[in-house]
């Protein structure tokens, strides 16, 4: 006789869990439910394919470095996941390349040797991009990528 009430304690609980769960969870259709019972509409957005946008020519800039001249050559590309975006870089790419060259030429040779001063400046790139076309929430420049770095 234990054994059977322990037995249908176990499913009972079993039971309420799964109910239980499957309230929280959801429906498994396009809503959800949340806690209160009420119904919560899930909107799924596409997934994206990055786009890329290669500034060309490269840039090359020379700067100071104790008393010497040194050379910067880079080659980039930008990417975001909105056409508009892309398109809009492209139709400003005199003021973009022009922020970007007196951004390079500024930058200490000791500093860019360093995995750590590449970084910071890839960081500064996507700032400066982004304050010429003057970009905001999620139509914005997603990455840059260094896709050449040579000094000398």
């Amino acid at each position: 006789m234990k054994k059977i009430i322990i037995i249908v304690v176990v499913v009972l609980v079993l039971a309420g869990g799964g109910v239980a769960g499957f309230m929280l969870m959801g429906d498994g259709e396009t809503g959800t439910n949340d806690a209160a019972g009420a119904s919560v509409e899930v909107i799924e957005e596409p997934e994206r394919d990055p786009i890329y946008l290669p500034l060309s020519p490269a840039f090359v800039v020379n700067f100071d470095h104790k008393g010497s001249i040194r050379y910067l050559q880079l080659t980039l590309q930008i990417m975001s996941y909105h056409q508009e975006v892309v398109d809009k870089a492209d139709a400003n790419m005199p003021a973009v390349r022009n922020n970007l060259i007196m951004l390079f030429s500024g930058q200490d040779y000791d500093a860019l040797n360093t995995s750590e001063g590449k970084e910071n400046l890839r960081k500064e790139v996507l700032i400066s991009i982004e304050e010429v076309l003057r970009l905001e929430g999620e139509m914005t420049v997603s990455d840059v990528y260094f896709t050449g770095f040579v000094m000398q």
